[in-house]
């Protein structure tokens, strides 16, 4: 091998190892960019969820609080709903105690009335 010979290898050698030192060092720009980029969103999304975290504590103490208050409104419903249904069943009682009361006479009376009307009817047509 000339001289010559061995700087053009080492010329194509050189330029090899310059073309993949170049491709290198743009394969290596593309990851740390995306590197910076991945590392942007976890930290927007650690943000976003700590951001999250400080709403949800505070309507979860709410929410707790909202849910007793409805269990006391819900047990003083229950009382008023087993007064009512106390105080119907007393009217149901005294509305059976009344019809017997009341409808007893009224059957003797229409019975009575109603034996009246045949006696004079039977009268009459005996005169």
């Amino acid at each position: 091998m000339t001289k010559e010979d061995a700087v053009i290898a080492f010329s194509w050698g050189g330029l090899a190892g310059i073309i993949a030192a170049v491709a290198w060092a743009f394969m290596v720009l593309f990851i740390a960019v995306v590197m910076v980029n991945v590392f942007r969103l976890l930290e927007s999304t650690k943000l976003l969820v700590d951001g999250i975290r400080q709403e949800t504590v505070p309507l979860l103490g709410e929410l707790k609080t909202t849910v007793s208050s409805v269990n006391k409104e819900l047990d003083r419903v229950d009382g008023i709903m087993e007064s009512a249904g106390k105080i119907a069943q007393s009217a149901e009682r005294l509305t059976a105690v009344v019809e017997q009361t009341v409808s007893s006479p009224l059957v003797k009376v229409a019975a009575f009335g109603a034996g009246m009307s045949r006696a004079v009817r039977r009268l009459r047509r005996d005169k």
